[in-house]
């Protein structure tokens, strides 16, 4: 079996999962996931990373931004520096990326190619049905081979789903970081806010020597505590940002650390969740690199960042802002756009997927909408609800369906709105990045 392309790759990478559906009865990541076959994929192949060349970074919201600025702040450092994060927006590779860089098609295939007989004897040793050889772990060995080949320093690894029984847990880790954790993917990880957070801090392991907790909820930060005690360097304790200015261009702030004062730092990124982020990034390298971090290199790193989807204005005359919120905690952070713009007439464009919270994120932006559209992305294999436009209705009697993302678009557009929203799932922030016409294959 070889790939030629990855349109053939991309299904392979399923094959495993899809086979173990029927199965799996119940949505208990204990219960059906199997991290073992990783490490023995891992371990057969000879590219289990030593632990202080792994960082893994997890949480329910913000992990993947926070993953993408230790990277650039390490890479400005002068590190070399692999990322490996989850979803993709338009193409498979920017999940894998060495100092910004997306891994090419012919290096994916290459790599794939060299794994597949080795995971085609694993697959079948399999004797529990609702077991699987994870896409996630499959991904990790392409990314590794590739971070292995590339002679990285270290490596950014994002926790796939929860902790404890993700893939990329099986990695023994120097450097564990834990952005907020919420109460989602409820089933998969239990059924409460410990059963979560004992998850996410699963990646908290005897070979971790640093622990970095970025904001909690007072309970979230209680139960992690009680958990880990107080070994870890803890927002607003250890650690703590203070913004001091906002515009469309971005946020300023302050920040005091474990080991400095950081004064009228610049973030191109919008949202007071991002200062946060960044405070947590910036803790978390000062662990690495075992200090406080070179002003100047620190303000040149998050100048030139860039993170797709999350607040992010890709047009003006009207201004539009692709994030990826598929919850209400997240989509009330889009109200602090509205004072920065024209927002005296706002369209808002939703796609969330069924398994989430759509009606959440409905509800939140209907309070700032004048004109509501719920739809689908053009490209997508999730489910999404039947049920969005009578939900819609319920807080906004205008509201309207349309097919797909595109199609909404151009209604909108006829419209005439001052600012667009476009809100929801990974897939459909994708999708618009395609019809604003942005390649991510390179962010620097």
């Amino acid at each position: 079996m070889t790939f030629q392309t990855m349109k053939e790759a991309v299904p392979y990478i399923y094959s495993s999962l899809l086979k173990a559906k029927p199965f799996q009865d119940e949505e208990n990541d204990a219960l059906t996931r199997a991290p073992y076959l990783t490490k023995e994929l891992l371990s057969k192949l000879n590219l289990i990373p030593s632990c202080d060349k792994v960082i893994l970074v997890t949480g329910s919201k913000g992990k993947g931004s926070t993953s993408r600025m230790i990277a650039a702040i390490l890479r400005i450092m002068g590190l070399k520096v692999g990322l490996f994060t989850s979803p993709h927006l338009i193409d498979y590779n920017e999940r894998i990326r060495v100092n910004g860089k997306a891994i090419s098609d012919e290096a994916f295939l290459t790599y794939l190619n060299r794994h597949v007989p080795v995971m085609e004897k694993i697959t079948a040793s399999i004797e529990n049905p609702k077991h699987y050889l994870g896409p996630t772990g499959i991904l990790l060995s392409v990314a590794l081979a590739h971070f292995q080949t590339e002679a990285t320093d270290i490596n950014v690894i994002e926790i796939g789903r929860g902790g404890t029984y993700d893939d990329t847990n099986v990695l023994e880790n120097k450097w564990a970081v834990v952005s907020k954790v919420m109460a989602e993917h409820l089933g998969y990880l239990g059924h409460s806010l410990e059963d979560i957070v004992r998850h996410k801090v699963g990646i908290i392991k005897e070979c971790t020597d640093y622990a970095v907790i970025g904001k909690q909820s007072v309970v979230a930060l209680e139960l992690m505590k009680d958990l880990v005690g107080d070994g870890p360097a803890y927002y607003g304790f250890d650690y703590a940002p203070a913004l001091t200015s906002t515009s469309l261009v971005g946020s300023k702030f302050t920040l005091n650390t474990l080991f400095a004062r950081y004064e009228d730092l610049t973030l191109p990124l919008l949202g007071s969740f991002q200062v946060e982020n960044a405070a947590l990034a910036i803790q978390a390298c000062e662990t690495v690199l075992g200090g406080a971090l070179p002003k100047d290199l620190l303000k040149e790193a998050l100048q030139d960042l860039k993170w797709p989807g999350r607040l992010e204005v890709v047009a003006e005359n009207p201004t539009v802002v692709l994030d990826g919120s598929i919850n209400r905690v997240s989509a009330a952070y889009l109200k602090e756009i509205l004072p920065l713009v024209d927002s005296s007439k706002v369209a808002t464009i939703i796609a969330v997927p069924s398994n989430k919270d759509y009606e959440g994120v409905i509800k939140v932006c209907s309070e700032f909408s004048d004109i509501l559209v719920v739809t689908r992305p053009d490209n997508s294999h999730k489910a999404f609800p039947d049920d969005a436009l009578a939900v819609a209705r319920r807080y906004d009697e205008g509201a309207v369906e349309v097919g797909l993302l595109s199609e909404a678009v151009v209604l909108v557009q006829t419209l005439e709105p001052t600012l667009i929203f476009v809100v929801g799932t990974q897939s459909m922030i994708g999708s618009a990045k395609e019809i604003w016409k942005d390649s991510l294959l390179d962010i620097g």
